[in-house]
């Protein structure tokens, strides 16, 4: 990268990112090695942050708590939770999640803008849940076709695709 668009991509205030789309040629992708990383950081910060919500508010404290599924829909909406905690404030600044942030990596749209927070909650965080559930067999496949996806020249995976993302390097 030259100098003028470097400078460009290691400040990640909301004014630089109206100057990605300058520097969109200069952008380097994230490494897939890079991206799996933050996302190995991000996998044990929510749900350890989960576990936490999930023992302080009692949800599944008794046998009883067992006997019918909502209990199930109250640790999901905790991880919810948990996500937007640790990340929310993160992805609205600074396109970042913690894991990412820690790496020097960062999202952009596809033409190295700045992306939406809607897109970043609604249509990229689901995807972080389903890795989670790689053990539900109906939805097992989802997650891998998900990430094998990053094999492409374009390094996207699938969730990059549905958001109109890509990750790239900050600072490279």
């Amino acid at each position: 990268m030259s100098g003028g668009s470097a400078a460009a991509t290691r400040c990640w205030c909301s004014g630089c990112l109206r100057q990605m789309s300058e520097v969109q040629q200069s952008m380097v992708l994230a490494s897939r090695g890079r991206r799996l990383l933050a996302t190995a950081i991000d996998a044990v910060l929510v749900p350890s942050l989960s576990l936490l919500l999930v023992m302080a508010t009692g949800v599944v404290e008794d046998a009883e708590d067992y006997a019918d599924f909502w209990w199930i829909t109250h640790v999901l909406l905790l991880a919810v939770t948990s996500y937007i905690l640790l990340n929310g404030y993160s992805l609205w600044r600074t396109q970042q999640t913690l894991g990412k942030r820690i790496l020097g990596i960062a999202m952009v749209d596809a033409a190295g803008g700045p992306v939406a927070w809607w897109r970043l909650i609604l249509l990229r965080a689901p995807f972080f849940a389903l890795m989670f559930l790689i053990v539900v067999p109906p939805v097992a496949l989802l997650p891998l076709v998900d990430h094998l996806c990053i094999f492409g020249k374009k390094r996207r995976c699938l969730h990059d695709r549905v958001a109109g993302t890509c990750v790239v390097r900050i600072g490279a």
